[in-house]
C-alpha cells in the first residue's frame, strides 16, 4: 500500500498511529470512532504488519474494539477476532491476550464463544495456524472461565498425549481441567506448561487458576505462591493474582499474611472489576472465618 499516495489511507494511518499501545476503555472508545473512516480496515493492517512493535499493539487495541461491536451486536465475535488474529500473522501469546480479555467480556454480555463454537467444530481447526489457534484459545478459555472441566478434559481425548505442537497457553488449559478436578496427574502438565510459558500472564493464571479450583492436590498452596514468582509478575502482582495469593496463604494457615494480600488485591482494583471485587470480598470473609476457628481450638 502506497500510503503517501492515498490520502484516505494516510488519514487512517495517522489516526491509528494516535491511539496508546495499550488498552484502555478510553482508548477503546477512540478506536471506534476511528472504525468509522473509509480506509481503517487497511490502516489496521497496516499497523499490524508495517509499523513495528507499538505499531503492532495499536493495531490490536483497533482489533479488540472492532470485535467488541460484535459481541455488542450479537454477531459471531469468534469468527471476527479470528479472521483479525490471522490477517496479523498474531503468536499464540498475542492470541491468548486477545481472547482470553474478549471471552470474559463476551461471557459478561450474555454472548458466550459456546454460542457459536462446538467442540468439533473448534477441533476440526489447525491449532498451529493463527485461525485455527484462536478459535481454540476462544473456546478453551471460556470453558475454563465457566469451570466446565470435564468439557476441556472430552475436547483432548483426541489430542495427542504428549501435546507437542499445542502452545502454551492451550497446554495450561489441559493442565487446568487436570488440576480443576484434583487430579494429580495434571502437575507434570503444569510443570511442562510452565517451562515454556512461565514469561507469559495468560499461562501463569491458568495454571494458578486450576491450583485454586483444586482440592487437596500435593504441595497445593505452597505451589501456588512458587507461580506467583514467575517471570510473568516481574513487574509485580496484579489483582487477580493477589487474590490467589491470599487464597494460598490462607491455606497454609498464615492468616495475617493472607489479610494483607486481599487487601493489597482490594486496593489495586479498576472501577469495572466488579467480579473480581466479589472474589475478594468472599476470599477475606473466609480467612476471617477460618482464622478465628484456629484461634478458638
Amino acid at each position: 500500500m502506497h500510503v503517501e499516495q492515498e490520502p484516505g489511507l494516510r488519514q487512517a494511518v495517522e489516526a491509528v498511529a494516535s491511539l496508546p499501545e495499550r488498552w484502555t476503555s478510553v482508548a477503546e472508545h477512540t478506536a471506534r470512532g476511528l472504525w468509522r473512516l473509509p480506509r481503517a480496515a487497511d490502516a489496521v493492517t497496516q499497523a499490524l504488519t508495517a509499523a513495528g512493535p507499538a505499531g503492532r499493539d495499536r493495531g490490536w487495541v483497533m482489533v479488540r474494539s472492532r470485535v467488541a461491536e460484535e459481541i455488542a451486536s450479537g454477531r459471531d465475535w469468534t469468527r471476527e477476532a479470528a479472521l483479525w488474529l490471522a490477517a496479523g500473522a498474531a503468536d499464540w501469546a498475542e492470541s491468548a491476550r486477545l481472547t482470553g480479555d474478549l471471552a470474559w467480556r463476551a461471557r459478561s454480555e450474555g454472548r458466550s464463544a459456546l454460542v457459536f463454537l462446538s467442540g468439533a467444530q473448534v477441533a476440526g481447526n489447525d491449532p498451529c495456524a493463527p485461525y485455527g489457534r484462536a478459535l481454540w484459545h476462544c473456546y478453551l478459555t471460556t470453558l475454563r472461565y465457566d469451570f466446565r472441566c470435564g468439557d476441556i478434559e472430552e475436547f483432548f481425548t483426541g489430542v495427542p498425549d504428549d501435546g507437542e505442537g499445542l502452545d502454551p497457553y492451550v497446554a495450561a488449559m489441559r493442565a487446568f481441567a487436570l488440576l480443576g478436578r484434583s487430579r494429580a496427574s495434571g502437575l507434570p502438565l503444569l510443570e511442562t506448561a510452565l517451562a515454556r510459558g512461565a514469561h507469559d500472564e495468560k499461562v501463569v493464571h491458568a495454571l494458578l487458576h486450576g491450583l485454586w479450583l483444586g482440592e487437596d492436590l500435593p504441595g497445593q498452596p505452597e505451589r501456588m505462591l512458587e507461580l506467583l514468582d514467575a517471570p510473568a509478575f516481574a513487574g509485580g502482582l496484579g489483582a487477580e493474582a493477589l487474590l490467589r495469593k491470599a487464597s494460598a496463604l490462607r491455606r497454609l494457615r498464615r492468616f495475617d499474611e493472607a489479610l494483607a494480600a486481599v487487601r493489597s488485591a482490594i486496593d489495586g482494583l479498576g472501577p469495572l472489576e466488579v467480579v473480581v471485587h466479589t472474589d475478594c470480598v468472599r476470599e477475606r470473609a473466609l480467612i476471617l472465618l477460618e482464622r478465628d476457628h484456629h484461634r478458638r481450638r
